[in-house]
């Protein structure tokens, strides 16, 4: 099993040298990414990767993730958005960890990856139409247990905020890589096939399996996953979540009722070996944690959930949509960075932009409302916890942003895993120990896969200094538990700037 290369126009395509060290996925796709790109290019034009992480398909809890990589139309940089549910398994039981598309098909056309290898067959009645039946059909033409990830009518027409949406309701959200995907005139890439990838030692990933749903039985992070309406319901104190796109800072954001006509026919798109079912299915749509609180009291809308399934159906991303502020061209997700700091960092400092789940948030560590459960993980980490919010720790994080950029990397799902749930550091290096019979130093790999990201982004020119909009250091919250909060500009600059140095992310020349 590897990446496969798909050439959409006939050239001629070098992949480069794999290194096992690296477990493929994302950091192997970003080695292709960088192959290909000497400088600064549409981003149609370079490589576009989707790919399973080294453990997806095993059987495992907590692996079920896949990965997007390519330059966003959005940003012009690096881009690397995830998704999780069954689509990682598909392409593990087709045969590959991945397929890197270069070039552009002369007309519409859907990927098929079968047996290892990728075929390229017209899109035909596909092209045109919404997810839900584009998925539909595909299923029909090539069976029931097909994994499927279309874009819908927006990454057609190139909208720079279109998404790629795997098995029905697992978006590949954000950085607009669906619309790369529609330049690239490819509407689909069908996995094909239900073989299970060889595992090193399948004993000790079922003695790791049970060890997860023993513990995440009684967790209370994964009991919000688990239970309904989920954590995508939520609402957060003034200055939490946005309302009116972060400017009112006295009323209550994010969507926390489910109305009973949606609550009565909602289901779950579960992720293949997880208990936990965290995606569950509202008003035809699946939602995630930051999709209604963009869609809500963000936007002063009452009834975002006919917003969400047009999201879904058309291929949209519902925080860029939605969001006004941003970083690197990208919307800041609805995490307010004046209550929570070290998000904020991470936000100007990750290459790809500002997400939600670049780094543990700040208020998980905080003496009155953190999760004293995570403490002993961080701790390992040689960080200092509790430690209250609006505290600047340049020091935390860098090694939660190298931990969580190491998960990312490996495939295992942040929903599940280290510092706050129950997957530890000790049985993910178990995990992918078990499967590939190579243990990973995560922490290593993490910063491998960012300073690649970065070296992307000198190439393409993009990688220059980002700080955050002037409202977050000129106005104070209003109201609520978190009155007062801003943040201080020279401090907060410089914390950025000590961050970058020691995640080796300095502007500097391209090598």
């Amino acid at each position: 099993m590897g990446l496969t290369t798909v050439s959409l126009d006939g050239s001629p395509v070098h992949p480069p040298a794999g290194d096992p060290d690296e477990f493929d996925g994302p950091v192997a796709a970003l080695r292709h990414l960088l192959a290909a790109v000497t400088g600064p290019v549409d981003p149609v034009g370079a490589p576009l990767a989707i790919v399973a992480g080294t453990v997806a398909g095993a059987g495992a809890p907590g692996t079920a993730r896949c990965a997007a990589v390519g330059l966003s139309p959005l940003s012009g940089g690096v881009a690397e958005t995830r998704a999780e549910g069954p689509y990682a398994a598909g392409l593990r039981g087709a045969g590959v960890t991945g397929v890197v598309l270069h070039g552009r098909a002369a007309s519409p056309v859907c990927v098929v990856v079968e047996g290892g290898t990728a075929r390229l067959e017209p899109a035909g009645e596909v092209w045109g139409l919404a997810t839900g039946p584009a998925t539909d059909l595909l299923q029909q033409r090539y069976g029931a247990t097909a994994a499927v990830a279309v874009i819908g009518p927006a990454g057609e027409r190139g909208v720079p905020y279109a998404s790629i949406i795997t098995c029905r309701h697992h978006p590949l959200p954000r950085l607009g890589l669906g619309a790369v995907l529609g330049g690239k005139r490819v509407k689909a890439v069908v996995c094909v096939g239900t073989d299970r990838p060889p595992v090193t030692d399948p004993a000790t990933v079922t003695a790791l399996a049970a060890e997860y749903a023993r513990l995440a039985a009684t967790d209370g992070l994964s009991g919000v996953q688990r239970g309904w309406p989920g954590f995508g319901v939520w609402q957060g104190e003034p200055g939490y979540a946005p309302v009116a796109q972060f400017t009112d800072t006295v009323r209550r954001g994010g969507v926390g009722t489910v109305p009973d006509r949606i609550a009565r026919e909602a289901t779950v798109a579960a992720c293949p070996d997880c208990p936990t079912g965290c995606i569950k299915v509202y008003a035809g749509a699946g939602l995630h944690q930051e999709a209604l609180a963009m869609l809500g009291p963000n936007l002063g809308v009452d009834d975002p959930w006919p917003q969400l399934r047009r999201h879904e159906q058309d291929g949209t991303d519902p925080v860029q949509a939605s969001g006004t502020l941003t970083v690197r061209g990208v919307a800041i997700p609805p995490f307010d960075p004046r209550v929570q700091p070290n998000l904020g960092l991470a936000y100007v400092v990750a290459p790809i932009g500002p997400r939600y789940d670049i780094v543990e948030h700040d208020l998980d560590f905080d003496p009155e409302r953190g999760l004293p459960s995570s403490y002993p993980e961080v701790q390992r980490l040689g960080v200092r916890v509790p430690r209250p919010r609006g505290e600047l720790d340049v020091h935390r994080t860098a090694q939660l942003m190298r931990l969580w950029s190491g998960l990312d990397a490996l495939g295992v799902c942040l929903f599940a895993a280290t510092p706050t749930r129950p997957l530890t550091l000790r049985m993910v290096e178990s995990l992918v120990e078990a499967v590939t019979g190579r243990r990973p130093d995560v922490l290593a790999l993490g910063a491998t896969r960012m300073r690649l990201q970065h070296e992307v982004n000198l190439r393409v020119g993009r990688a220059g200094e980002e700080t955050l909009p002037d409202l977050f250091f000129d106005s104070p919250v209003r109201a609520g538990a978190f009155a007062g909060a801003v943040l201080d500009r020279p401090a907060f600059t410089a914390a950025a700037t000590e961050l970058r140095r020691l995640l080796d992310l300095e502007t500097k020349g391209p090598s």
